[in-house]
C-alpha cells in the first residue's frame, strides 16, 4: 500500500437481438435463461446471464492442471465521467448481445502504473513486460473514468451441483492507487483448486473517488464498493455462488475499506456474512466531512478553481498529476494521522457513521485480521533519518503524546532511525490496534501475525527482500498462489505454505471457521479463537505454524494506553 502523507520523509507508497430470448431474459430466471444461450466460438465458457445482460469468459488451466472460468471487466455501472463525475455510480444498463469477458476492464484513473506488483512496461504489442523478467507479459490495460468493472473466478464446473462460497476481494494502495487487474489478485488457482468463486472490482481512486465541498459529500470510490457487492448479490447465483455465502476481503487499504462495510456502513450489512483483514490501519481516523470539505476547498482553489465545475472541466489525467502534487502543500495546513491519507473514506453519519475502531464491540459478524511483521518498512526511505526529521514526525502523528513514543523508541543513529520509524508504525497503526479491535470485539474472530519473509520480491525497495523482513503485502501471493504471475516460483517450503495459507482462508469462507477443512490435513496446526481473555495468535512463521499466547502482550499495551483513535492529536486543553 502507497501512502502519501504529511511530511516529506516518507515516500510513497478496483447486447440478444432475438425477441423470444429477450421475452426469456424477462420472464425466465437466469439459470434458465443461461441455459438456452450458445457461447460464442471466441469463448471457452457457457454463455451466464446476469442482470445487466450475457456473458462469456474463457476456460484457465492453472499450474495443478485443474481449470477455473474467469470472466473479466464485466462492467457494474456507467462510465463516471463528465456529469457522472463526482456523483453516486449508476448501475450499468443492459445489454442484449453476449459480451465476451475474456479480457480486464480499464482500471481508474491514477497515479503510476498502478498498484502491480511487477515493474511493468508497455511494449509494441499492447502488452506490458517486466522489466527485470522478458519472459512475463500481461495484457496493457488502459485507465478511463469507465472503469466500474469486475472480475468472477468460478470452478470449471461451478454451474453444476450446491452453490458454491463467495469470496469478494478489495485491493489496497491508499484509497489512491490500485486495480483489480494486478496479477497479484489472480483467482484463478483459488476457483480451480478450493472450489469457491472469487470476486474482484474497481472502485474510484483519491480525488476523483473522494473528493468533498460545494454539495459533494464524498465516499463515491465507497459507494462503487456497495454498488458491486450489491451485483455480486443479485449476479452471483447465475454463476454457482451462493449470495448468503458472501466474505469480504481486503488488504490494505482494500482491509480499511472491510472495516467500514463491516463497523461502520449500514447499508453495506445485507451484502456479506463475514470478513478478512490482512494488514488494516485501524489507528488511521477518518476526517469528518467538514474536515473532507476544508480539504477539497484547498484543492481546488490550488488548481485556480472557485467551484466543482471548473474541476468537472479539467482531464482526469491532470486532475491525477494535481493530486500527486498536492499533499505536500496540504501538510502546510493540515497535519495529524486523519490527513495521512488526503482523499479517502469520510465519516458523513449517512453512508459511514463511527470510526471502526470505536464499534468493534458492536460487531456480530465473524472476521479474521492479521499483520505481517515488518509492515512499517515500506513506508520508508532508505535516506536516513535525521533527529528533527524523526521528531517532527512522530508529533505529527501522535500529537501531544510524541515523547512518550519517543521514550520507548529512542532516536539512534540516522540509519538506525529508519528501523526505528518503520517500527513505530508497524505497532502503533497496524498491529496493535488490530489486537485492540479483536480483543474488544464481540464477533468470532481469528487473528493471525504473517512472519514469513518471501524468496523473491512482491512489493518494495532491497530491505523488503532481505534479513528476514516481511513487509506489507508479503502475504498477498500466498493468499491468491500467484508467485508464477509475479514472474517468481515457490519454494517447496512456500508451495506448502500458500497451501495452509489458502487451506485456513477458504475453511473460513466456506464454515466461518478456519479449522474444519484442515480434517484433509490431520498434522496442520488448530486455529484457535482470540478472545479478550485468551489472545492467541495463529503465527506463520519461517520454519513452522504454530500457535503463540499474546505475544506482543508488552508493546501493545504502551499503545493501548496511546489510543488508536487520534482524531485531535492536540486536544485543546484550558490553562488551570
Amino acid at each position: 500500500m502507497k501512502f502519501h502523507t504529511n511530511f516529506s520523509m516518507i515516500t510513497s507508497l478496483f447486447k440478444v437481438s432475438c425477441l423470444s430470448l429477450l421475452v426469456l431474459i424477462i420472464f425466465l430466471s437466469p439459470e434458465i435463461a443461461r441455459a438456452t444461450q450458445i457461447s460464442p466460438e471466441s469463448c471457452s465458457t457457457a454463455v451466464v446471464m446476469t442482470s445487466s445482460g450475457p456473458v462469456c469468459g474463457e476456460l484457465v488451466t492453472t499450474s495443478t492442471g485443474k481449470s477455473s472460468q474467469a470472466f473479466l471487466g464485466i462492467p457494474f455501472a456507467e462510465s463516471t465521467a463528465q456529469e457522472r463525475r463526482w456523483a453516486p455510480p449508476v448501475p450499468k444498463a443492459p445489454w442484449s448481445e453476449t459480451r465476451s469477458a475474456k479480457v480486464f476492464g480499464a482500471i481508474c484513473p491514477q497515479s503510476g502504473n498502478s498498484q502491480l506488483a511487477v515493474p511493468l512496461i508497455k511494449s509494441g504489442d499492447g502488452k506490458i513486460t517486466d522489466k527485470a523478467n522478458s519472459s512475463l507479459t500481461v495484457p496493457f490495460v488502459e485507465k478511463s473514468e469507465d472503469c466500474l468493472n469486475l472480475n468472477v473466478w468460478t470452478p470449471a464446473d461451478a454451474q453444476q451441483g450446491p452453490k458454491r462460497a463467495v469470496m469478494v476481494f478489495i485491493y489496497g494502495g491508499a484509497f489512491d492507487q490500485g486495480s483489480s487487474a494486478d496479477p497479484l489478485y489472480d483467482g484463478s488457482y483459488l476457483a480451480a483448486n478450493k472450489d469457491v468463486l472469487l470476486v474482484s472490482f474497481n472502485y474510484r481512486l483519491g480525488v476523483l473517488g473522494f473528493l468533498a465541498g460545494d454539495g459533494l459529500t464524498g465516499n463515491y470510490g465507497f459507494l462503487d464498493q456497495q454498488l458491486a457487492l450489491a451485483w455480486v448479490q443479485k449476479n452471483i447465483a447465475s454463476f454457482g455462488g451462493d449470495p448468503d455465502k458472501v466474505t469480504l476481503v481486503g488488504e490494505s487499504a482494500g482491509a480499511m475499506s472491510v472495516s467500514l462495510h463491516l463497523f461502520s456502513a449500514r447499508g453495506s450489512q445485507p451484502l456479506f456474512r463475514a470478513a478478512v483483514m490482512q494488514s488494516p490501519f485501524f489507528s488511521l481516523p477518518y476526517k469528518e466531512l467538514q474536515e473532507q470539505v476544508d480539504v477539497g476547498n484547498l484543492f481546488k482553489r490550488q488548481l485556480g478553481c472557485a467551484d466543482t465545475r471548473c474541476l468537472q472541466d479539467i482531464d482526469a489525467a491532470a486532475l491525477v498529476v494535481a493530486e500527486s502534487t498536492f499533499t505536500n502543500p496540504m501538510s502546510t495546513i493540515f497535519s495529524g494521522p486523519k490527513y495521512y491519507i488526503p482523499f479517502g473514506p469520510v465519516i458523513d453519519g449517512v453512508v459511514l457513521t463511527q470510526q471502526p475502531v470505536n464499534t468493534a464491540g458492536q460487531a456480530s459478524k465473524p472476521f479474521v485480521l492479521g499483520t505481517n511483521k515488518d509492515e512499517g518498512l515500506l513506508f520508508v526511505s532508505d535516506k536516513p533519518i535525521s533527529t528533527d526529521a524523526y521528531t517532527l514526525s512522530v508529533a505529527n502523528l501522535f500529537g501531544r503524546d510524541f515523547q512518550k513514543v519517543l521514550n520507548q523508541y529512542p532516536l539512534k543513529t540516522p540509519d538506525e532511525n529508519i528501523k526505528t520509524w518503520s517500527q513505530v508504525q508497524t505497532d502503533g497503526l497496524l498491529r496493535c490496534s488490530s489486537r485492540y479491535v479483536a480483543a474488544n470485539t464481540g464477533a468470532p474472530v481469528f487473528i493471525y501475525a504473517f512472519n514469513y519473509s518471501p524468496s523473491f520480491k512482491v512489493w518494495g525497495g532491497p530491505v523488503c527482500n532481505r534479513d528476514g523482513n516481511v513487509c506489507h503485502g508479503a502475504e498477498l501471493p500466498f493468499v491468491f498462489h500467484t508467485a508464477e504471475q509475479l514472474g517468481a516460483k515457490f519454494t517447496t517450503d512456500e508451495q506448502a505454505l500458500s497451501d495452509t495459507v489458502i487451506d485456513y482462508w477458504v475453511s473460513f469462507v466456506k464454515h466461518l471457521d478456519p479449522n474444519v477443512d484442515s480434517k484433509n490435513a490431520p498434522n496442520r496446526t488448530v486455529w484457535p479463537r482470540f478472545t479478550g481473555q485468551a489472545k492467541n495468535y495463529l503465527v506463520f512463521g519461517p520454519s513452522e505454524v504454530s500457535v503463540h499466547n499474546d505475544p506482543f502482550r508488552e508493546i501493545c499495551g504502551f499503545w493501548d494506553e496511546i489510543g488508536y483513535n487520534k482524531t485531535e492529536p492536540w486536544p485543546f486543553v484550558p490553562l488551570k
